[in-house]
């Protein structure tokens, strides 16, 4: 486009008392730049064959009666359009790997019109030279270009089964971190009760404990994966007086945080007090991955704190969800947890991590424990 409208400009400015009788080889010209403007659109072999019909008509209406190449400025007009402007479209079919046959074949009737219209000025020899260098020219930057474009295609295909290869990688190491989560929140734990002769544990609820878990194993043996979250049960189960006025618990009945922990409660003799809100404000996923984790929190304070009792307080602003587990127990040493434990790392703190909230720990040896577990809203 750039070489046609200089071939224009230099045909009109300098001669605009001829400016009539150019009008064919200008029409040429405008047909060439119109073609331009849409070759990369569809059909692009197409359009550049079109192209290149006016760069020829262009060149032959130099032919006519009357026009002429006369003067250095229609020297010069010939000379952009036959060696640049028709030659650049090479570079629009340079993905075609029959490039050099193609440039072969439409450059030789394009030398020989450049030829027969530049010969009575005496310059031909000069045009000639002109229109093989930019032929040559061209040809090689399509050559290059297509070869430039391969090499991009190429990495940004590797890109993509690198992504792709990374994103199964993150989905299989997050299905297998949910499945260790699941099999510790479940399985593992109705083994450790059985190992201690289910002390602590009423034997109705471990034989419902231990159903619940051969059906997720069932589940792992068909469907071979745990990534679908287990539904959270709804059991009624009654709450506290402190948890909120009967008015209240009228008007906002309690979370399925709430049912799901005092369930487990009752299963095991063990007491909770609750402070805070019955409802919460988060999503389903939240809300799972907040009951799994006090429930969680309350195993460890069971097996670990030598208390059968904790208090859980709930509360909420504009940006988080914020559920307390606090127990008066022996406490602990979070620097002397074995690594491979996942109780706390991947059942409390991966969990809420999962969903985007953050856990923190707050305990020392003889001073009980607190977690602190967060959700954004």
């Amino acid at each position: 486009m750039v070489f046609c409208l200089s071939a224009m400009l230099n045909l009109v400015v300098p001669q605009l008392d001829r400016a009539g009788s150019f009008a064919p080889a200008l029409f040429g010209i405008a047909l060439m730049i119109a073609g331009f403007v849409v070759l990369g659109s569809r059909q692009t072999a197409v359009r550049a064959v079109l192209v290149y019909g006016a760069g020829l008509a262009t060149m032959t209406a130099f032919l006519l009666p009357g026009v002429g190449v006369d003067s250095s400025a229609t020297l010069a007009t010939v000379t952009a359009l036959s060696s640049m402007a028709v030659p650049s479209l090479l570079v629009a079919v340079a993905d075609r790997r029959s490039l050099p046959v193609v440039a072969l074949t439409s450059f030789v009737p394009m030398l020989v019109l450049a030829v027969v219209v530049t010969a009575p000025s005496g310059r031909a020899p000069f045009v000639a030279v002109a229109v093989v260098g930019g032929w040559i020219a061209m040809t090689f930057a399509g050559l290059w270009l297509a070869r430039s474009v391969r090499r991009a295609d190429t990495g940004v295909e590797r890109l993509r089964e690198g992504y792709a290869a990374e994103r199964r990688s993150t989905e299989t190491e997050a299905e297998l971190r949910y499945g260790a989560r699941m099999l510790h929140d479940t399985v593992l734990a109705t083994l450790t009760v059985i190992a201690h002769s289910g002390v602590g544990v009423r034997p109705g609820a471990l034989r419902e404990q231990a159903a619940a878990d051969s059906a997720l194993l069932a589940q792992l043996r068909t469907a071979g994966t745990l990534a679908a979250p287990l539904p959270v049960r709804a059991e009624s189960a009654e709450l506290p007086e402190s948890l909120d006025s009967p008015e209240s618990l009228a008007e906002h009945p309690p979370s399925e945080l709430h049912a799901e922990v005092e369930t487990w409660c009752a299963a095991r003799d063990f007491s909770v007090t609750w402070y805070g809100p019955a409802r919460l404000a988060a999503t389903s996923a939240q809300l799972d991955a907040l009951t799994r984790a006090v429930i969680q929190c309350l195993e460890n304070v069971r097996r670990h704190s030598g208390e059968t009792v904790a208090e859980i307080t709930v509360s909420e602003d504009e940006a988080l969800v914020r559920v307390v587990v606090t127990d008066t127990g022996t406490g602990f040493e979070r620097a002397l947890v074995p690594a491979g434990r996942l109780g706390l790392a991947e059942s409390v703190e991966a969990r809420i991590a999962a969903v985007g909230g953050v856990a923190r720990v707050f305990s020392s040896p003889g001073r009980g424990t607190t977690v602190l577990l967060e959700v954004p809203r």
